[in-house]
């Protein structure tokens, strides 16, 4: 099969695809023949060897796919053999095979095909944990989104508008916040050339908001927790800005605040049947037509560049 390998740890530009010996799953495995794999901002890191869990070299970097079933390991009833699946691990699914636990594969949600079913899992799952399970936003709800137009910020933006949340979105260029309007952002901020405390403050009636998103971290994660009103919620999911953010306590304290934070890869250990309502509601809104936004389609031979371009869209 052919892989995409990463050698050492550096820049997307160093990854190279080579030839490897045919993958076996083992027991409660499962061998999926790989059709499409999202980049995501992780995969960056992790090549450069600036995520929070490592991964040794040499390794085949890609966390989300899908594909079809190719081969079950020992102890393994299902799903059966050339039934569709997107699944997600650490590493492994920059390639032609990809061997996983079965637990990590889900159906692919009716009405996405391979493209957008690699794109969605990871990105929706986060976002809608984010949103519902860790923020308890609901219906009426402000909720301000940084990175609006990533991943994840995208993925947030959407689920968000479609729950009946009032989002506003924030990103660093007017560009990406009329992708995030067209997902139902009622309202956007340029952080970088706005000040996001005080416009989102103005925006929302002087009030704050009652949710932040932030994938992004940095220096915007303190500004976004000052447009918290009294008693909001703050859900830390990421640090694409490339800094982990130091917030002073006493802004949690006077204003009664609740920060948590989201780790897409433990909460189905943690919180298995958030994880079953969140697949039932997201399948729904898949039917409804929500699609994952696909800005660009590569091929396996331009691995090198692919993740380089994902870094822009991410931030």
């Amino acid at each position: 099969m052919r892989a995409a390998r990463c050698t050492e740890y550096g820049p997307p530009g160093g990854l190279s695809v080579v030839e490897l010996d045919d993958l076996r799953p083992g027991p409660g495995e499962v061998l999926v023949r790989v059709h499409a794999a999202a980049v995501n901002f992780p995969d960056v890191l992790l090549v450069a060897n600036r995520y929070q869990v490592p991964a040794p070299l040499p390794f085949t970097p890609g966390s989300e796919f899908a594909g079809v079933v190719a081969e079950l390991g020992p102890g393994v009833s299902g799903p059966p053999i050339g039934s569709p699946v997107a699944g997600a691990a650490l590493t492994g699914a920059f390639a032609e095979q990809v061997v996983v636990p079965v637990a990590s594969l889900r159906q692919v949600p009716e009405g996405l095909d391979m493209v957008h079913a690699a794109a969605f899992h990871v990105t929706y799952a986060t976002a809608y944990h984010s949103l519902v399970t860790v923020g308890q936003g609901g219906a009426g709800e402000w909720v301000a989104v940084l990175g609006a137009a990533g991943g994840v910020g995208s993925a947030a933006v959407d689920i968000a508008a479609r729950l009946g949340m009032r989002v506003v979105a924030a990103a660093s260029s007017q560009e990406r916040l009329t992708v995030a309007r067209k997902l139902g952002a009622e309202a956007g901020v340029d952080y970088v050339r706005e000040d996001l405390k005080l416009c989102t403050r103005e925006l929302t009636g002087g009030e704050g908001v009652h949710l932040v998103i932030d994938p992004v971290g940095g220096d915007h994660a303190e500004a976004a927790l000052r447009a918290l009103r009294r008693g909001g919620r703050f859900v830390t999911v990421g640090y694409a800005d490339g800094k982990i953010p130091r917030i002073p306590l006493n802004l949690v304290l006077l204003k009664d605040l609740v920060v948590r934070g989201l780790e897409i890869r433990t909460v189905r250990q943690y919180a298995p049947d958030a994880v079953a309502a969140a697949d039932h509601a997201l399948a729904a809104m898949v039917r409804d037509g929500m699609r994952p936004l696909v800005s660009r389609v590569h091929p396996l031979a331009e691995v090198a560049s692919a993740p380089e371009r994902a870094v822009t869209v991410e931030r």
